[in-house]
């Protein structure tokens, strides 16, 4: 577990809000509260110290440095699972 949450849960909510491109989608494919979502891509954001995903009220998308990472880190992940 890392100091700012398990390591895991923050990559599963980060690949569900850039699957869904809305935290409240997100939130409920996840079955928790889209609070929790938003707390979880703040922290692994900051965490990683750059912002993967520009939000507004329409929902959420990655950033091109979101992009970026998201392709990087994702076969990694999936070979974790």
């Amino acid at each position: 577990m890392t100091p700012n949450g398990n390591a895991l849960q923050l990559l599963t909510y980060a690949f569900a809000a850039m699957d869904h491109g809305s935290l409240r989608q997100a939130a409920r494919a996840l079955r928790v509260q889209e609070s929790s979502v938003s707390r979880n891509l703040v922290k692994l954001e900051q965490l990683l110290e750059m912002q993967l995903f520009e939000r507004n009220v329409r929902g959420v998308r990655l950033t091109e440095t979101g992009r970026a990472w998201i392709e990087i880190v994702q076969a990694h992940y999936e070979g974790l699972l």
